[in-house]
């Protein structure tokens, strides 16, 4: 009865073979039920499952996880493959009569319009599928999920057509290969996939190749794998008092990640390791965003180690597990300038030429961190702690060569601090004292464990 109150109030009722649908006892829709019903800030989206001959063949390149068995003997690769060639439909009624004419329908999720958000969908072109382990399945480029749905894609625009090309193919591969296929601080890349042919919403199909400046390019279904659907963008829209369904829900995960993360012979941040020693099964919603920011700072040194930068970066790329969400919108050292297109007059190009430190990173995750406090007074008094556990979790995870860089780069930062902070923001009073202070506790801390390393020796 309380699905069948949940389809009303969907306006889904009407529609007999999607009522069906909903009716099965797979695993997968038993899932999405459990996920919709749950988080109201969610809602369904209809992915047509295209014919073979539609699409190219999928191509795991994340082998490890996709070895990682999630339910009995069956493994991640088992649930992408179950999954392929999936893109938007179009509207409920499309999705209807696809099921009625004997096509197959997969039911995922992404989230609600918002109007208070600067993008009302965060997930623009992305959808997610629920795993039994609490994990999501992001198949990103799969679609323009505007609500009301339009259709499901636009071919006429460069921007936001709801599909990617090869760039954003070959940008999630090299971050892969950077990263490596454990990405800590980001979302992890699994496969990708091309596609020939895509829905019109129209009940038929047509050619996948859209105009890119003047320019033919295939599109590529590129799929990831999260722990949480939502955008920071969107937390004003999750109704959740202290995110304890929230919390409840992703806490599971963190413990997966700190057990991964010793085990592969990282040392665990504060907050995380604090949750994982205490033993409790939620994470108190005090540490939440401590630990979201501490991420945050994590993924963003890692781009820096790697030399990964990102022409725009703000709360629409981070989801509320603390990842990154848009790799495929990261660029090596000379194709950032190349697509940022850097002139002289710019006041990062010496900074960001000289260094290779990605200042405008840092910055932009800074403007992250206060979007967080910002949209919840309850965290505004620990404005300073959230900007210290950022700085403390990045300098710590900075390696050597970039770390040593930050001493002499620290003196240029005045006018940066000064400008792009506001004057009675907690960073913008004295900000610059306060980056040397966390730089100098990390800085003392690697020369005490270079001693302890050295007496050990």
């Amino acid at each position: 009865m309380v699905w069948n109150k949940y389809l009303q109030e969907e306006e889904l009722d009407k529609y007999r073979e999607i009522v069906k649908l909903f009716d099965s006892d797979s695993e997968a829709i038993m899932l999405v039920k459990q996920a919709l019903s749950s988080d109201r800030a969610l809602r369904p989206v209809f992915m047509q499952v295209l014919p073979e001959e539609k699409t190219g063949k999928i191509e795991i390149i994340n082998k490890k996880l996709a070895a990682e068995k999630i339910n009995g003997e069956k493994t991640l690769s088992d649930y992408i493959l179950e999954n392929k060639g999936i893109f938007l439909c179009g509207k409920p009624k499309r999705a209807n009569n696809i099921l009625t004419r004997g096509g197959k329908i997969v039911v995922a999720m992404t989230d609600r319009h918002y109007d208070n958000a600067q993008y009302p969908v965060a997930n623009l072109r992305q959808c997610y599928i629920p795993l039994p382990d609490g994990r999501l399945l992001t198949f990103k480029s799969s679609g323009l999920f505007h609500d009301p749905i339009s259709k499901p894609y636009n071919k006429n625009t460069i921007k936001f057509t709801g599909v990617g090309g090869k760039i954003e193919k070959n940008n999630a591969l090299t971050t892969y290969e950077k990263l490596g296929p454990c990405s800590e601080g980001f979302i992890d890349f699994l496969a990708f996939q091309p596609l020939y042919s895509l829905p019109d919403g129209k009940g038929n199909f047509e050619e996948a190749e859209y105009g890119d400046d003047g320019k033919k390019a295939l599109p590529y279904l590129i799929v990831n794998c999260a722990i949480s659907p939502h955008r920071i963008s969107k937390i004003s829209q999750i109704d959740d008092p202290g995110l304890f369904r929230l919390r409840k829900r992703i806490s599971p995960l963190l413990t997966d990640l700190a057990i991964k993360r010793q085990r592969s012979g990282r040392k665990l941040m504060p907050v995380l390791e604090g949750f994982f020693i205490s033993g409790e099964e939620v994470m108190p919603v005090e540490d939440y965003l401590p630990f979201i920011v501490e991420e945050i700072g994590i993924g963003t040194a890692r781009k820096q180690n790697h030399e990964l930068f990102q022409v725009t970066f703000h709360e629409q790329d981070v989801n509320m597990g603390g990842q990154i969400c848009d790799r495929e919108e990261m660029y090596t050292f000379e194709e950032y300038f190349k697509k940022n297109q850097i002139k002289y007059v710019d006041p990062f190009f010496e900074i960001i030429k000289e260094t290779h430190i990605g200042i405008r990173d840092v910055i932009s995750a800074v403007g992250v961190v206060k979007f967080l406090y910002k949209h919840k007074r309850e965290w505004q008094g620990n404005r300073l702690e959230l900007l210290e556990s950022f700085f403390r979790a990045y300098f710590r995870r900075l390696s050597y060569v970039y770390f040593e860089r930050w001493e002499s780069l620290i003196d240029h930062l005045g006018n940066v601090i000064t400008y792009y902070f506001y004057r009675d923001d907690v960073l913008g009073q004295d900000g610059l004292k306060k980056v040397r202070e966390w730089y100098r506790i990390e800085k003392e801390r690697r020369r005490k464990s270079e001693e302890v390393l050295i007496g050990a020796g």
